[in-house]
């Protein structure tokens, strides 16, 4: 799995003034006269976490995998503050700029998943709309009251006792080998219905052997749960600026909230259109190919 991502794939690197993120694209991105996909993970992933999902998307496009800080190869510092969604788009969004800045324009298709769809929604407010569609795959889009009350929770310091915090914070983050890392994760929570494809790819992306040998999560359980005590801010002002040819697929099996959320963000803007989608929050990691034949029905002809 790693080798064949890989073999198709360069790696690129962007220093944002506080660590660097890393990340992978076609080679030649931008100048092979196809439509760039712009893809970007959630939270606890890596973008190669995708992988055989987003491999059914080559030759007919470019791909632009974009990072978030401490996931994937990314760097992070402990003093940063990682419930700032709003930061950690920005420094992902500066990646995208910088090493698309001598790219002739070509089309560019935002594609992300949970985290990162609310992410890519958020970089709408540069003052450039950087994508010309969006395909949101089951984005964790927080009501205004959520959000409302998840900033009350943060200026009172309670936000970290929130349940899905502490179980993030307190969830296993290290393994003696990779076999019994598989055996760990194999049928179980999230992890339930993936392929055996996309749990490897998984292991070997957003995992890692340390120098003793043992296997331990990229992104740090602490900081996975710091994200989880954040919220966006701006959130339904960029909702209402998504272009036409939006699209929201949301799962079957998702968070009690986000049904309602995404319902919430069509009525708000006549450009949305939504897909319920069978399966889990990560339902295109239980189905790689069928996901790849529905958001290619999807896009847009350039």
């Amino acid at each position: 799995m790693i080798s064949r991502a890989k073999e198709q794939l360069v790696p690129w690197e962007h220093h944002n003034g506080s660590s660097t993120l890393r990340g992978w694209m076609t080679p030649g991105c931008g100048f092979n006269d196809k439509p760039v996909i712009h893809f970007l993970h959630g939270t606890g992933l890596s973008n190669l976490t995708y992988w055989p999902f987003l491999q059914h998307f080559l030759p007919e496009y470019d791909l632009f995998l974009n990072s978030v800080e401490g996931h994937g190869d990314s760097d992070y510092s402990a003093r940063e503050q990682f419930n700032d969604w709003n930061m950690l788009t920005d420094r992902s969004l500066a990646a995208l700029e910088a090493l698309s800045v001598d790219w002739p324009s070509p089309p560019t298709i935002a594609l992300a998943h949970s985290f990162g769809a609310v992410s890519t929604t958020l970089m709408l407010h540069a003052q450039v709309r950087p994508f010309d569609q969006y395909i949101l795959l089951d984005p964790v889009i927080y009501p205004k009251s959520m959000i409302g009350l998840m900033r009350l929770l943060s200026l009172l310091g309670l936000n970290r006792r929130l349940p899905h915090v502490k179980q993030a914070k307190g969830r296993r983050s290290q393994w003696p080998n990779r076999e019994v890392l598989r055996q760990n994760l194999q049928g179980r929570g999230v992890f339930k219905r993936w392929t055996n494809e996309a749990l490897d790819s998984y292991i070997d992306h957003a995992a890692a052997p340390d120098d003793s040998g043992e296997w331990q999560l990229r992104c740090p359980t602490w900081l996975e749960a710091r994200i989880f005590a954040g919220c966006p801010k701006g959130l339904w002002s960029a909702i209402a600026k998504l272009p036409v040819n939006t699209h929201i697929l949301h799962s079957t099996h998702t968070y009690a909230f986000v049904p309602p959320a995404v319902r919430r963000a069509e009525k708000a803007n006549p450009h949305i259109r939504l897909t319920q989608v069978e399966g889990g929050h990560c339902f295109m990691q239980e189905s790689p190919e069928a996901t790849y034949q529905l958001v290619r029905r999807l896009m847009m002809t350039f």
